[in-house]
């Protein structure tokens, strides 16, 4: 899907002095972020394909085998399986929220708001601001869809705990987004997320059950960030200890990935710049 480009023009002097000071960066970075979320939120597809597609697969796959009973606690495999698939809807909302900054790189509106006085990290500090907000509806669309469709039963501290769990491991996630919109020209772009999400998904055991896979790709995937989200999902209702691995494994990709986005970030500042 594509937007129409936003002109942003840069205030003038004459009417920055009728208004004062001019806003802070932090005003301009909140304001940004805002009109982000509300832009990407307005978007059928990216709704579709983050909400309620994932909430579809989570009814069908629990009808099929979320009655049976796994947890010590009393837990269904549905509930194990509601947590995957609020952690996929997650992986897509943060992925391709983040790679939005392409199309925003390609219509030359980065280089507008750089123009109108939003420095390079102001935006990047917008752009993760808003992905992590559109990552929420993903995540309890699922939980709700749980609750009042398949009658899965979480108490308040729960439901709370395992959504802030899956809530804070997206950050390496959208740092990925943002990595690939900032790195891939735009007609690769689509096609990088989608193969990315896939083998995520399907090597963090999101779609499939980590216990069924050979001993191999099993060590592979406890490297990656989708596995160790949903283990931090599942830890916030069965409450048993803390995965400390995980979020160490999460903390080194988002540091990696922080600093590739910064990297990328200050060549396609200086590139928009230029022109």
């Amino acid at each position: 899907m594509t937007t129409a480009p936003v002109t942003i023009h840069a205030p003038s002097s004459a009417a920055t002095a009728s208004r004062g000071a001019p806003a802070s960066q932090l005003r301009r970075t909140a304001r940004f972020a805002l009109a982000s979320t509300t832009t990407t939120l307005r978007k059928g597809m990216f709704l579709f394909f983050t909400v309620a597609l994932p909430i579809l697969m989570f009814l069908m796959f629990n009808e099929i085998f979320g009655k049976e009973a796994m947890g010590e606690g009393g837990e269904t495999v549905g509930t194990f399986i509601m947590v995957r698939m609020a952690a996929y809807g997650g992986l897509g909302a943060a992925v391709n929220a983040g790679a939005i900054i392409q199309l925003e790189r390609t219509n030359g509106w980065l280089r507008q708001l750089m123009v109108a006085g939003l420095t390079p990290r102001s935006f990047v500090v917008g752009k993760m601001v808003a992905a992590m907000a559109v990552v929420l509806p993903a995540l309890i669309g699922v939980y709700l869809a749980g609750a009042l469709v398949a009658g899965i039963h979480l108490d308040a501290l729960e439901a709370v705990r395992s959504l802030l769990a899956l809530w804070i491991g997206m950050l390496p996630l959208v740092l990925l987004g943002l990595v690939v919109g900032l790195a891939l020209k735009p007609s690769a772009v689509g096609a990088a997320t989608t193969i990315g999400m896939m083998l995520l998904a399907v090597a963090g055991g999101l779609w499939f059950p980590y216990e069924m896979f050979p001993s191999w790709l099993q060590s592979i995937s406890r490297f990656t960030p989708t596995y160790w989200v949903g283990e931090l999902g599942t830890w916030g209702i069965i409450g048993e200890d803390f995965p400390v691995r995980g979020l160490v494994t999460l903390a080194v990709w988002t540091l990696g990935l922080a600093l590739i986005a910064a990297l990328l970030l200050g060549r396609a500042a200086r590139s928009a710049s230029r022109r």
